[in-house]
């Protein structure tokens, strides 16, 4: 038996990001919700600005309902899986990605075709299905169309978790594995504010880099919820489990007595690296080691003018922190001992 969407009429949703403008349009309610929830301390009943970024995604039964087609002078630029950030469950998903004239084309086969035009702001999406798909692959492939638009308005992002204390930012960089939230978590509980678990935000002030909150759920696997007592007694509500997903999530507030942290200048970067050892410890980075692990962490960028702004924002974040390599031993829950001293010898 096969499964149709009732068709709906179109709906805007309206969203500003540090003063950039969103409209997301889409027909579709299984479209709207993950978007709603990704972006929902975002949401505004009206914006002003006459020019803000405009993205339209669209539910479709089959390719050929697809207007999208590449024409003879289309470039390909890339192609492969694991496209998705670490642990999405997009993560073996197929794209192709070519270069049309302006517009950028991302073919995720049968997910679904994106079209991007940077210049002018704006990107359609054609999403095969999506009533079968999970909502974490429809968040995945909105985001990824987001950040492409707002790097073209110099807002960048990192797959990285972020905290902030007193006023000073702190940036956890690094893949699946490191133990990336596990540091996260173990600075939360003790007070850090919340800024992001996987995408916070950079843009360049000038005289210095800033970190921006991007607060989201937060997704755990069952080995870091293991470390955790507040998380291995929660209960099934507050952290869920997500269809199609290997994590679990939860909303920061719900366990933490935590707020959304102010935007700040970073001053710690930390690439943490799980290590079996009783005590943690710190090694300092060279700049440019650090700049070398920080790169991997960014998302591909097409245009060379974008990716040279991007670059330059890179290199000056990691001129501005103090960079370190944390050796994450077996004492996680006295994290906050080792790292709390750092970010009191650094002026706000």
């Amino acid at each position: 038996m096969s499964i149709s969407v009732v068709a709906q009429p179109m709906t805007e949703y309206l969203f500003s990001l540090y003063g950039t403008p969103v409209r997301y349009i889409t027909s579709s309610s299984r479209l709207a919700a993950p978007v709603e929830e990704l972006l929902r301390h975002f949401r505004r009943d009206a914006i002003e600005e006459a020019t803000p970024l405009t993205v339209r995604f669209h539910a479709v039964q089959d390719r050929a309902e697809i207007p999208l087609t590449l024409s003879p002078a289309a470039r390909h630029l890339a192609s492969g899986t694991d496209v998705a950030a670490e642990g999405r469950p997009a993560d073996d998903l197929p794209y192709v990605v070519s270069q049309d004239g302006g517009r950028l084309l991302i073919d995720f086969a049968e997910a679904g075709l994106f079209m991007i035009e940077g210049a002018y702001g704006r990107a359609e999406g054609y999403l095969l299905k999506p009533e079968r798909m999970p909502t974490n692959l429809i968040e995945y492939l909105f985001h990824l169309t987001l950040v492409e638009l707002l790097r073209r308005r110099e807002l960048y992002t990192i797959h990285a978790t972020a905290l902030e204390w007193q006023g000073r930012g702190i940036l956890i960089p690094g893949n699946s594995g490191r133990g990336k939230t596990t540091s996260f978590i173990s600075l939360l509980r003790a007070g850090y504010r919340y800024v992001s678990d996987d995408h916070p935000l950079i843009r360049d002030a000038g005289g210095h880099v800033e970190l921006l909150p991007f607060p989201i759920k937060i997704n755990v696997t069952e080995e870091t919820i293991a470390f955790f007592p507040e998380l291995r007694h929660a209960p099934e509500h507050v952290l869920q489990r997500q269809p199609g997903f290997h994590k679990r999530g939860f909303y920061a507030e719900e366990l933490y007595r935590t707020e959304i942290g102010a935007c700040c200048r970073p001053a710690v970067v930390l690439f943490p690296k799980v290590v079996d050892a009783p005590q943690s410890h710190l090694e300092r980075l060279p700049k440019t080691r650090a700049l070398q692990l920080v790169l991997p962490q960014a998302l591909l960028v097409y245009d060379q003018e974008v990716a040279r702004r991007e670059f330059h924002v890179w290199a000056k974040l990691v001129q501005q922190a103090d960079c370190y390599r944390l050796h994450f031993g077996r004492d996680l829950l006295d994290l906050p001992q080792l790292i709390t001293p750092l970010l009191e010898q650094v002026h706000s």
